[in-house]
């Protein structure tokens, strides 16, 4: 079987989402609702808000054709609300990276959703990911990560929180079912000092098994706590087609 490798994001989109240093045009200073076009560089240009010759206020910036942000600005910098899209290509696959939520200078910061689907050359879509929660210096740090991809098993599901973390692997279907009986493909779960590793294949050894076998047990103990998780996994799944 393929393990499915989850896509890391942050590194792909570290270059990506680096905004580009916004030079400051030579401009009469406007007040904060006045629109105007601006050529920040060869390859970016702005239009909307401006004041002291920088983007402030509401706008739009494009970087070529490729990469775009909708939304609020602050001395130039992204900062506030908005929606920002990249579609490139890398390693003969297309990529298409959206991010829509809080931002501050420059970067994700604050509640949003994050998505990124990765389209091979023969227009099969390879992956497509959802993470959505709160987001610190460009990064994922609370909240929900879900991957639909062409391996097996193929979903993989993470939840993370300054309390707990929970890392699954499997099928969309019938999550709260599949932990009870027991056929999840491999679960991870992390609270304090607690740590219970489950997987559905049989142990190497007869100690690996019991613990194993105790893992499961535990997490159907507390499956009550779990369900509303599972829940919002099987919803995210809904929104990440291979397709």
């Amino acid at each position: 079987m393929v393990k499915l490798k989850s896509l890391s994001v942050s590194l792909a989109l570290s270059a990506a989402l680096s905004a580009a240093a916004i030079l400051p045009v030579p401009t009469p200073a406007h007040a904060a609702t006045a629109k105007e076009w601006l050529q920040i560089s060869d390859t970016i240009t702005y239009y909307g808000e401006v004041s002291g010759g920088k983007p402030n206020g509401r706008g739009t910036m494009k970087w070529g054709n490729s990469k775009e942000y909708s939304g609020e600005f602050v001395n130039g910098d992204r900062e506030g609300k908005g929606k920002y899209l990249n579609e490139y290509a890398a390693d003969g696959e297309s990529h298409k990276v959206v991010y829509n939520g809080e931002w501050k200078l420059g970067r994700m910061n604050g509640t949003g959703t994050l998505t990124h689907k990765v389209i091979q050359e023969d227009g099969a879509v390879r992956s497509n990911e959802i993470q959505t929660g709160t987001f610190g210096s460009g990064v994922q740090t609370s909240g929900y990560d879900v991957i639909h991809a062409l391996a097996d098993p193929d979903f993989s599901f993470a939840y993370k929180s300054p309390q707990e973390q929970i890392e699954i692997m499997g099928s969309a279907d019938h999550l709260k079912e599949s932990l009870k009986s027991g056929t999840l493909f491999s679960v991870e779960y992390r609270s304090g000092t607690i740590h219970k590793s489950y997987s559905i294949f049989p142990a190497d050894t007869a100690a690996e098994q019991r613990r194993n076998e105790a893992s499961l047990k535990y997490l159907q103990s507390i499956q009550p706590k779990l369900n509303p998780h599972l829940e919002q996994f099987e919803q995210l799944a809904r929104q990440v087609p291979l397709k």
